[in-house]
């Protein structure tokens, strides 16, 4: 799967506010709109912004690279060392985001004393039968692993970066696929 990096800059100042990453051919997450910040719907509200595709047709851990060293040369405005309004170091997802602390306080009081009956325990232990439980097999040495995890220890590899070379996220430069 081709990724591509992108910035988005104020027209007002001319300056890069946010960097991100994307996956679909037609540059569609640059440029929407849904599923942003706070801060980035504060500043487009304001000034309008454009997209430039900075690095494009990188495969998937190249292209979160390229994202983490643009966040880290522009710097995040939330913890003080630059522009950005991005709230992640980049490259997957949550990682390197800062919560304040009214916003840990917040979460903390949404699960705070919640019961979860046993009835309700148990349908989603039914629901969660299955999943991740997909069978993987060795192409080269036709065996066969139970599951994601199995496989993954069996080549002494992290289990959430075999299921993206497995679906395609990231390239799979190993001789495993979904059985």
């Amino acid at each position: 799967m081709k990724a591509y990096v992108y910035t988005h800059t104020r027209l007002d100042t001319n300056k890069i506010f946010y960097v991100g990453i994307g996956t679909q051919d037609n540059y569609k997450r640059a440029s929407r709109t849904a599923n942003r910040s706070i801060f980035w719907k504060n500043i487009t509200s304001k000034t309008g912004w454009k997209v430039d595709i900075v690095f494009d047709n990188l495969n998937w851990e190249d292209a979160c690279l390229k994202e983490k060293e643009l966040i880290s040369f522009y710097g995040r405005k939330d913890i003080g060392t630059g522009c950005l309004v991005n709230h992640t170091n980049g490259g997957d997802g949550s990682n390197g985001r800062v919560f304040s602390q009214e916003t840990r306080n917040k979460m903390a009081k949404t699960r705070k004393g919640v019961k979860i009956s046993e009835e309700q325990k148990e349908k989603t232990r039914l629901s969660m039968l299955g999943k991740n439980k997909k069978k993987v097999i060795n192409e080269i040495t036709g065996i066969i692993y139970d599951s994601v995890e199995e496989a993954a220890q069996a080549i002494s590899m992290n289990r959430v970066c075999l299921i993206n070379r497995l679906k395609g996220k990231w390239a799979n430069n190993t001789n495993l696929k979904y059985y």
